[in-house]
Formats: C-alpha cells, sequence, structure tokens
C-alpha cells in the first residue's frame, strides 16, 4: 500500500478508475483563456486511440507534429513508458506540457531548455524520472505565467534546485515534493536558492519530503504573493501556501517569514531541524489557517505575538523545546479550533516550567535569588553597664 492518488495500483497496469487530474480528450481545436487573452490551439497529441487497450504501457513516439501548442499525454487510457524523448526538444510553438501520472523513467531532457515559449504548465508529476533538475528549464520557462505552474512531484529526482530556476518570475506554483512512504520519493538536496525570492508572483510553494537542508533563505519574505489559493483544476491541487516539511532545514526561523501576510492557507514547517526561537513576527499572519511547526528544536517562550493570528485552525507545535507559560493571548486561539485534534502545542515541550529549569542545556539561566538582607544587628548599650 502506497500513498499514490487514487488510480494507482502496485501492478504493471493501473487501476482505471477516475481520477482528479485526469485531462480531457476532446479532439480538434479547443478554446482556452489567459493573460494574453482567448486564443485557439490544438492538441498536439490525443491519446485516446480506441485500438490501444485499456490500462497498457506504451511507449511515448518519438516522431512528433511541430505545428501544436501543447504535449498531452495525460488520460486514464493509454499509460506511456521509457524515456521523455529528447526530440520533445524540437516542438518549439509548444507553450504547455502535461506528461503526469504514467511510467516514464530516466532523465528529464534537457533539450527541452530550447522550449521558450513555454507559458503556462510543465507537469510531469508522478512518474519515475530519476535525474537532476536540468538548469536550462529556467530560462526556457521565464515566461511561466500568473496562477500556472511547474509540477515535478512524485518521482525520484535528486540534486539540488537550480539558482537559475529563480528566472520564472512570473511562475504562480512551484511543486517539487516526494511522497512520504518512500514510494516516488524527491530525493533534492543542498539549500533553496537565494534567487527562489525573485518569484515575485508565486502563490504556492510545495517542497516538503526531500533532503533539503541549510538555512531558509531570508528572500523567502519576498514572496509576499504566497496565499496558497491557486486553481484547485490544476497541478497538485489540494490546499496550499509555503510546505517545506520533512526536509533537513536548520538553524534559525528567517524572522522575514512574517512579511508572507496573504499566505491564507498552510504554512507547514514541521518534521525539520530548527534551532531557534519562534519568530514573534509571525503573529503578522493573521489570515493564515495552519500551521505547522512540529518536531523541531524551536525553544523558549512561545511569543505573545502569535495570539494576532486569528484566522487560525490548525496550530501544531508539539515536540519541539518550548518551555514558560502559555500567552493568554495564544491560549485564547484554541477557542477557534474547531476540531479538538487540530490544536496541540503541548505535547513533547515543558510549557508552564520556566525555561532555565526545563531546558538550561539551551542557554537558559534563572536569575539569581535576591540575596536576603543584613541581619539586623542590636546596639550595644551606652554607656556600657560597670560591674
Amino acid at each position: 500500500t502506497t500513498n499514490r492518488p487514487a488510480g494507482w495500483t502496485s501492478s504493471p497496469t493501473r487501476s482505471m478508475q477516475p481520477r482528479r487530474n485526469a485531462r480531457s480528450l476532446c479532439g480538434g481545436a479547443s478554446t482556452v483563456g489567459g493573460a494574453r487573452g482567448q486564443r485557439r490551439w490544438t492538441l498536439l497529441l490525443l491519446i485516446a486511440v480506441g485500438s490501444l487497450i485499456s490500462g497498457d504501457a506504451v511507449l511515448f513516439p518519438t516522431t512528433l507534429p511541430v505545428a501544436g501548442t501543447t504535449v498531452l499525454a495525460s488520460n486514464a487510457i493509454v499509460y506511456y513508458s521509457g524515456t521523455i524523448p529528447t526530440e520533445l526538444g524540437l516542438l518549439t510553438k509548444v507553450t504547455r506540457i502535461f506528461l503526469e501520472y504514467n511510467y516514464f523513467t530516466g532523465p528529464l531532457p534537457t533539450e527541452l531548455g530550447t522550449l521558450s515559449m513555454m507559458d503556462t504548465y510543465f507537469n510531469v508529476q508522478n512518474n519515475y524520472l530519476t535525474s537532476t533538475l536540468p538548469t536550462q528549464l529556467g530560462g526556457a520557462f521565464a515566461d511561466m505565467s500568473y496562477w500556472q505552474g511547474f509540477d515535478v512531484s512524485f518521482n525520484s529526482l535528486t540534486g539540488p534546485i537550480p539558482t537559475q530556476y529563480g528566472r520564472m518570475t512570473k511562475l504562480g506554483a512551484f511543486y517539487a515534493f516526494g511522497s512520504y512512504d518512500g514510494h516516488n520519493q524527491n530525493k533534492l538536496t543542498g539549500p533553496l536558492p537565494t534567487e527562489l525570492g525573485l518569484m515575485a508572483l508565486v502563490q504556492d510553494v510545495r517542497y516538503h519530503n526531500n533532503l533539503l537542508s541549510g538555512a531558509l533563505p531570508t528572500q523567502l519574505g519576498l514572496l509576499t504573493k504566497i496565499s496558497g489559493d491557486t486553481d484547485p483544476a490544476i497541478l497538485s491541487g489540494g490546499e496550499g501556501g509555503l510546505n517545506l516539511m520533512n526536509n533537513v532545514f536548520t538553524s534559525a526561523m528567517p524572522t522575514e517569514l512574517g512579511r508572507l501576510t496573504n499566505l491564507k492557507e498552510r504554512l507547514e514547517l514541521h518534521l525539520n531541524e530548527f534551532t531557534s526561537t519562534i519568530p514573534s513576527e509571525l503573529g503578522m499572519l493573521t489570515a493564515t489557517t495552519l500551521v505547522a511547526m512540529s518536531y523541531n528544536g524551536f525553544t523558549g517562550a512561545i511569543p505573545t505575538q502569535i495570539g494576532r493570528m486569528l484566522g487560525i485552525e490548525t496550530f501544531y507545535l508539539l515536540s519541539n523545546a518550548l518551555c514558560a507559560d502559555i500567552p493568554t493571548q495564544v491560549a485564547a486561539l484554541s477557542a477557534t479550533v474547531l476540531v479538538p485534534e487540530r490544536w496541540n502545542i503541548d505535547s513533547g515541550n515543558a510549557l508552564g516550567t520556566p525555561c532555565c529549569e526545563a531546558y538550561p542545556e539551551h542557554g537558559h539561566t534563572c536569575a539569581p535569588s535576591a540575596l536576603p538582607s543584613p541581619l539586623p544587628t542590636t546596639p550595644l548599650p551606652s554607656p556600657l553597664p560597670t560591674l
């Protein structure tokens, strides 16, 4: 059993139950809208071939027409296997690619870096790709537009996120996460590039379940459009926001994350190795509905300013090294949580205990007790009595 989306099985032939990401296969020309207005586009590949048996995996063709603008190989009828052909790099008029939910293996071709007309979708999620992320895609996909996105999730990709991806400044969503059970688990490594702060229009960022490490760049605070409100019909769907859970991020949590005041959905940082106090600036995220920061090394007291997060519906801080009394303003937030199980800030902490007593190894010291006043002295009688 895996956590793969519905429609996947462990056998070579997949279940043909309907899938959320299955695409319409209407032939001919279709009308779509976008930032450049309504325009006509032609399906480059029509996969609903009646002679093919439902559920079979077939090789992806290498001889393709060059006039279309969309590569579509995502549906519930045929699954493609083999490698993604490098010949796709010859389709210079392509503006969107859908290759998700197939059996593609091997690398993401660097030749895709020639597709400079890409401006909408690039979706290869739920395959078996095993390369690093090509640096060439950063420049080629620089016009990937607002509301749309780049999705390489649920593969077996390795290596760093290229700094060149910061050039995709119009991107609306960037997904590179892996599964929770190791099946099709991306293993991206290294620090987050500071250049990602140039993605000024991005609304949904999900890098969870990788091996990304190091300190979070303060430039994440520049992503002020992050809200989680992407189009639920595209890409990986579901509730979004900023999801960095289950990586190896360390050091202090940047105070600049308090600038993400449009964040309405999720701030997920649990299962990392942060070792700082919780920034009081997080109290500026007054619309955020879910905050999950469990299983880290956050220490010290919960800032009083967290009590300003009046939109909170789920709050997890368990298994850190938090101490001292819970501020009254923070405790009052529990009344906004409709499901009690979605409020857990006590377990695995020492809230209610002075930090110097709970975690002296973290540098917390108790103020020295006041020394007692000098004992009063009884003055000697004057003059001294004579014997």
